[in-house]
Order: C-alpha cells, then structure tokens, then sequence
C-alpha cells in the first residue's frame, strides 16, 4: 500500500509578508496639528475683532461722549457685548498656540537664536493677556448699567484704552520673528528676507495709538484713523504675511532631515 504523503499548506510569501511600514519624517509626525497652529493667528484675529461689529463700536464709541451717551450707547449695544465677551476671550486660547506653531517652523531655520524663539513665546503669552483684558473691563461696564453714568464712562475709558494701548508685546514679537528670519543666511531661506523688514514696517502703523491717551478726537483719538483704522489694517497684512510664509514653511524640512 502506498504511504500517502501529508502536504504542508504552505503560505505564499508575497500574500502574508509585510513590509516594513514607512516612517514619517519629524516634520511630519505632527503635521496636521503644526497647520492647525498656524491657523490659530487668523483664527485669533477673527475672535479679537468680531466684538466690535456685533456691539456697533465699528469704530468705536467717542472718546468725547458725553458721559450720558457713552451710558446709552452701552445699554443700546448690551446685548451685543454680552455676545461677543466670551468670543474675545478665546483670544487667550488660539494666541499662544499661534506663537508655538510660529516657534516650530522658525526652528526649522539652522543656528536660529533660541533666544529669539524664547522671547517670541514669552512676549505672545502677554499678548494673548492683553487681548483678554479689553474683554473683562467690558464686561464691567456691562455688569451695572444702572449705575452712574460717570462710572460707566471711566469703564468705557479703562477698556479702551487697554484695547488700543497694549500693542508693545505684539511689537517685541516681531521684533524676534524678524531677527529669527533675518539670520537665515541660506540661498534659499525659509522666509524671504523682504518678508522680515516688510513686517517689522507695517509694525510701525501701530504706533500711533501710545497718544490715545492724551486725545479726545482727531486722528490719534482711539476711534480715529491713525490710531484705528491704520493700525488695524497694518496689523492685518502683518498677520497675513506672516501666515502666508509659515505656511509655506510647513513643509519644509527640519535641518536635521
């Protein structure tokens, strides 16, 4: 009788085998969240503004209101306020975020000062506190309308004043976002040289608001167009600027790639 021979099953290499899985570079490993940092400044910028239509200060109440109208236009716009409080304070969410996301693309450029980068962060952690301050000084001034109109109007006062006048961390910021970019000796750096000087330019529309409190109206009044309307606007292609090149910068390697 012949003996039977028991096959083996045997697998196909080609169908069981796996292959090594591919690693992600640095850059990548994090890469959705790095976007969702850079992001955060527009996001910001949106949450910082959007007060100011929603309680029709777009532009803002008179500086020379009497203390009767500064009162009526508070208790007319109240509801609007009590919207866009909670907005405002986010700011103290996306903002730092923001600096970190801006932190990990510019260490992407070799020998960059980690100085700078620290003074960056350090100095967008006491912007985000100055966005959120404007919000809680109006919330005061909402708290008791009821009040003396006087009271209300030194609220008013408090609130913009902060609103306007807290711009220096936003300056030091750029100042170490220029440098950081500007040691980028490279050919071919992460952000054009010309982005640097032209961003720390547009930082100078800011300035005029320190004189907002030596001003009832005119155009260095706080609802005026040098301190207002130019600041706001210089601020915003400053941002978009910015954003645009961090962007481009994400998909950059880092240097030890």
């Amino acid at each position: 009788m012949a003996e039977s021979s028991s096959s083996k099953p045997t697998s196909d290499p080609i169908l069981t085998t796996e292959g090594p899985k591919p690693q992600l570079l640095p850059h990548q490993q994090h890469a959705l969240f790095d976007k969702i940092a850079i992001l955060c400044g527009p996001i910001n910028s949106l949450l910082f503004f959007l007060i100011l239509p929603m309680s029709l200060n777009l532009p803002p109440v008179s500086p020379s209101a009497t203390p009767e109208e500064t009162a009526y236009h508070y208790v007319y716009n109240e509801k609007g306020l009590k919207g866009g409080i909670p907005i405002m304070l986010m700011t103290g969410i996306t903002w730092p975020i923001f600096c970190a996301g801006v932190n990990r693309q510019l260490a992407k450029i070799p020998g960059v000062s980690r100085t700078a980068l620290w003074a960056q962060l350090g100095a967008g952690c006491l912007a985000a506190l100055s966005m959120m301050l404007p919000a809680i000084f109006f919330s005061a001034v909402i708290y008791r309308l009821d009040r003396d109109p006087i009271l209300t109007q030194l609220l008013s006062d408090l609130a913009w004043l902060v609103y306007m006048m807290s711009f220096p961390p936003f300056v030091a910021q750029d100042f170490m976002i220029s440098y950081a970019v500007l040691s980028d000796r490279r050919p071919r750096p992460l952000i054009p040289r010309w982005a640097a000087w032209a961003m720390s330019g547009l930082a100078i529309t800011v300035y005029p608001a320190i004189a907002v409190h030596c001003v009832k109206s005119g155009p260095f009044a706080w609802n005026g167009a040098l301190s207002f309307w130019v600041g706001m606007a210089g601020g915003s292609v400053q941002l978009g600027i910015l954003v645009f090149f961090l962007w481009k910068a994400h998909a950059e390697p880092d240097p030890e790639e």
